[in-house]
């Protein structure tokens, strides 16, 4: 991956490998951005992987027209996804179309890189008013539904 973030952390990676610390890089849980208006990042697996792996997967799609942030940014256009492994429960994957995206993705990333699932995300407490409450109204939709789906 010809990334500078992959690069940079490929370097952090080798050191503590000299240094005989252990951890590696996680290929899966790489971040892509596109800085465009709005903002398109995505990390994980897409739906088409999962569909491709035959995976028992459920995807959540929220508006940030239901973000009050986002409304106040006047930035409605796009959404997130989230894809949920329904065997493990755990997150693995995500896409978000829409303001703050770029920096939106990471919470997605660290959410995949430590195999969290769509409860210990609904159960982190997510500051109002933040675009960054999309990704909690996402995980809701895995389960019990989005709680402010426009």
């Amino acid at each position: 991956m010809q990334l500078a973030h992959v690069a940079s952390h490929q370097g952090i990676t080798a050191i503590d490998g000299i240094l005989g610390e252990s951890g590696g890089m996680h290929y899966t849980a790489i971040p892509n951005v596109i800085f465009t208006s709005p903002e398109i990042a995505s990390v994980g697996l897409l739906e088409d992987e999962c569909k491709q792996q035959g995976m028992d997967y459920s995807v959540s799609k929220v508006s940030f027209a239901s973000n009050g942030k986002a409304l106040t940014m006047n930035e409605p256009e796009g959404f997130i996804k989230l894809i949920r492994d329904n065997r493990s429960q755990k997150i693995v994957g995500g896409s978000i179309i829409g303001p703050d995206a770029s920096s939106l993705i990471s919470t997605l990333t660290l959410a995949i890189a430590n195999e969290l699932t769509e409860q210990q995300i609904t159960h982190t407490v997510f500051a109002h008013p933040t675009t960054g409450e999309v990704i909690h109204e996402a995980a809701f939709g895995l389960s019990i539904g989005a709680l402010h789906q426009a």
